[in-house]
Formats: structure tokens, C-alpha cells, sequence
């Protein structure tokens, strides 16, 4: 016969903590998931790009990398005026749904204007207009 003491009911608490924490990180894990670039699934992704075109912002990002190739992300923000903080995080936005690469070189983090994302957010629009 098992005793319910301290030790037990707190182990019992700490097992019960951990499955929560768990649960919350796999939720965590799938939403990430849903909102991320897919390859193969263009419905899924024309939608992510077409929400990440919505800000002015991400648009003026891209025609700048589009017009200026690669260049870093301080450079990527110089005309704005903007913290890189916030910068990073919509070029990290514009990455995440398939639209820019990104990749560091010591300190600096490059940016890249991806085509392939274009391509494929052309390719729906086209199929969606028959």
C-alpha cells in the first residue's frame, strides 16, 4: 500500500508540471509549423506570403532587396530609420513564409531576395484566376 506523503505528492506534481510543459511546447511547436513556408503545399504558402505583403513595410523591404541584391540587414534598413531590432523581426517575417533567405557571415546577417517564392505565389495567382 502506497502512503501519501510529501515526497510522493510532490513528484506527482512535478510529473503533472512536466506534461503540461510538454503539451504546451507541442503547441507551441504546430502553430510554428502552420506558419511557416511549406515546400509542395502552395495553397498554404500563397496565403502565409499574401499576409506577409500586407504591411508596407515588408513590401518596401523587398523591392529594396529586390532592386539592391544582397546586402546586410543594417544596410537593408539604413533609409527607414529604423531600430535593427524591428527590422530583423519583419525581415525575419518575410524569411519565415519563403520570400528572403537570410544567412551570417560573422557578425553580419545578409539578406537575400528569394525568387523561387515569387514564382510559386505567381504560379497560384494564375491557377486561382482560371
Amino acid at each position: 500500500m502506497k502512503y501519501w506523503n510529501s515526497r510522493r505528492i510532490k513528484k506527482i506534481q512535478e510529473r503533472a508540471r512536466r506534461k503540461e510543459v510538454r503539451n504546451v511546447s507541442r503547441a507551441a511547436a504546430l502553430t510554428e509549423k502552420h506558419r511557416t513556408y511549406t515546400p509542395g503545399d502552395p495553397e498554404k504558402n500563397s496565403g502565409l506570403m499574401l499576409d506577409a505583403l500586407g504591411l508596407p513595410l515588408r513590401r518596401k523591404l523587398l523591392k529594396r532587396l529586390q532592386k539592391g541584391g544582397a546586402m546586410s540587414l543594417s544596410k537593408l534598413a539604413d533609409p527607414f530609420g529604423m531600430k535593427l531590432p524591428r527590422v530583423h523581426r519583419q525581415v525575419m517575417i518575410l524569411e519565415r513564409v519563403g520570400l528572403v533567405t537570410t544567412h551570417k557571415r560573422g557578425r553580419v546577417r545578409m539578406c537575400v531576395y528569394n525568387r523561387a517564392g515569387f514564382a510559386e505565389l505567381t504560379a497560384w495567382l494564375r491557377s486561382q484566376s482560371q
